[in-house]
């Protein structure tokens, strides 16, 4: 019996990723365990944007490796984003059987075969395809109310940090009824909060159809509850797309928008292809034309060349958006980059202690942005069981993870009130509870948008209030009990 098993490293591309991986393999009759030992390959699907993350993955393969030489006949294969100085020494040392890039997958299931029948040590490498975008091959879902689809693969950006480009290729984008059927039987099968990805999905484009026009084509799905996408360049978001987001109702109000640094000069030499001043004003536009946007962002520091006005600049703009979350990183020397000519360079020390205050800044920012829900009433769809005790994780239209501690199936809608954070986290009491989990019958709620709240949240109309409802506002008899903060 063929069993794999897959380890996975990095964003949700290569998440995406993992099930076209399962889906090949399926067809090839292989079957997955979560038990290492059981598995006759295994696999690494690695992400070589920054290098650390592709150091966690290297590291794993050693063990892997390590563990194929306990097991005659086992291969070890590594996917994915690979830079060519590493690629080229995992073939001479012989590190795995199996090397493909992002854009050779379709090639797994015969490197495997091959693989497990050479007489002699080898390494199967694959032929890159440019133009692959898999068409004809549909992710493998493992299941939950959240999904995701790719609907372009590879960066035509060129930033002067970033490996993508030399890993996946050029942009080419999918056509808009392979992803709309995709889409649909995600929804199918219970996904009701569809996130569209891409390295660059705004700059998606297929022969007459822009971004926005595959916006509206997903949107019309039936039974799609909530549509997003990520991630978005700067220079690419125009008014039409901000419009589309504010419009179309399904359509959530959640922006990631990478500003990477506050300095024009550092921005120009990243090759970002807009300036401080241009990315104010889109964001200005965003929540002018959307209502209750979050907005969330990434932040690169340490890049080279940058100085120590270079880095207030970058701290001031976040103190002057006020973003909800960031992601943020020291820079990581990516091999034929740009940027890896670049100088002077900045010490480790220095672009760690610029990192640390940064995230210092954006946690407190965080924090306040936090407290601010407090009090205000949200949509929030039940997603899985918290980490730890017996709390459910759920998230607002406008991408807040909220607590909440009563008994709630995943997939139900429930009106929610914020009333305290624990830790970073928002917790919430239930109000009621709108829309049963998909296969199960519930008592509707009628609760509506509040207009004094703002189109996101949500206010009981006692006069409407029906079944189950345990709003406080309804003065049901069976209203929760408030919370308190915890410092």
């Amino acid at each position: 019996m063929n069993r794999y098993y897959l380890q996975v490293y990095g964003c949700q591309m290569n998440q995406y990723d993992a099930g076209l991986v399962r889906a090949l393999l399926d067809d090839a009759g292989y079957i997955e365990t979560e038990v290492e030992d059981e598995a006759d390959c295994c696999l690494v699907l690695t992400c070589a944007v920054r290098s650390h993350a592709e150091n966690r993955a290297l590291g794993r393969l050693g063990s892997l490796r390590a563990g194929a030489r306990r097991k005659p006949g086992r291969v070890v294969a590594m996917l994915g984003c690979l830079s060519e100085p590493v690629r080229a020494t995992l073939v001479e040392a012989h590190t795995a059987d199996v090397i493909l890039g992002p854009d050779e997958y379709r090639q797994l299931p015969a490197a495997l075969a091959a693989a497990r029948g050479a007489s002699q040590e080898s390494v199967a490498t694959g032929s890159r395809n440019d133009r692959e975008s898999y068409t004809g091959i549909r992710a493998r879902f493992t299941g939950g109310v959240r999904g995701s689809v790719t609907v372009m693969r590879g960066c035509d950006n060129w930033c002067s940090y970033c490996i993508v480009p030399l890993t996946r290729g050029r942009e080419r984008s999918r056509p808009p009824a392979d992803i709309i059927d995709e889409a649909r039987a995600l929804t199918d099968n219970g996904v009701l909060d569809l996130t569209l990805l891409g390295q660059n999905v705004l700059a998606y484009r297929y022969e007459g159809t822009d971004f926005a026009g595959l916006l509206e084509g997903v949107a019309g799905i039936p039974g799609l509850k909530r549509l997003r996408f990520l991630t978005s360049h700067p220079k690419d978001l125009d008014e039409r797309i901000i419009r589309t987001m504010a419009d179309i109702p399904l359509v959530c109000p959640d922006l990631h928008l990478p500003f990477q640094s506050g300095s024009d000069r550092v921005l120009e030499l990243m090759n970002r292809r807009y300036t401080r001043a241009e990315y104010l004003a889109r964001v200005e536009t965003a929540r002018s034309l959307v209502p209750d946007l979050g907005l969330t962002t990434d932040v690169l520091v340490g890049f080279p060349g940058e100085n120590d006005e270079d880095f207030l600049a970058t701290l001031d703009l976040v103190r002057q958006l006020r973003f909800d979350a960031a992601y943020m990183f020291r820079y990581s020397v990516r091999p034929g980059t740009a940027a890896e000519k670049l100088g002077p360079k900045v010490s480790e020390a220095e672009a760690g202690t610029r990192l640390s205050r940064l995230i210092e800044l954006q946690n407190r920012i965080t924090r306040e942005r936090n407290l601010e829900l407090i009090g205000r009433e949200f949509e929030l769809l039940i997603e899985a069981p918290a980490p730890r005790g017996q709390a459910m994780l759920g998230r607002t239209r406008n991408n807040h993870t909220v607590v909440v501690d009563e008994e709630t199936p995943v997939g139900t809608f429930a009106n929610v009130r914020v009333t305290s954070l624990r830790g970073w986290t928002p917790v919430g009491q239930v109000l009621c509870e709108t829309r049963g989990a998909p296969g199960e019958s519930r008592s509707p709620c009628s609760c509506q948008p509040g207009p004094a709240l703002g189109v996101n949240d949500v206010s009981c109309d006692p006069a409407n209030r029906q079944g189950s409802c345990s709003c406080e506002s309804c003065s049901c008899p069976s209203a929760i009990g408030s919370f308190k903060m915890e410092e």
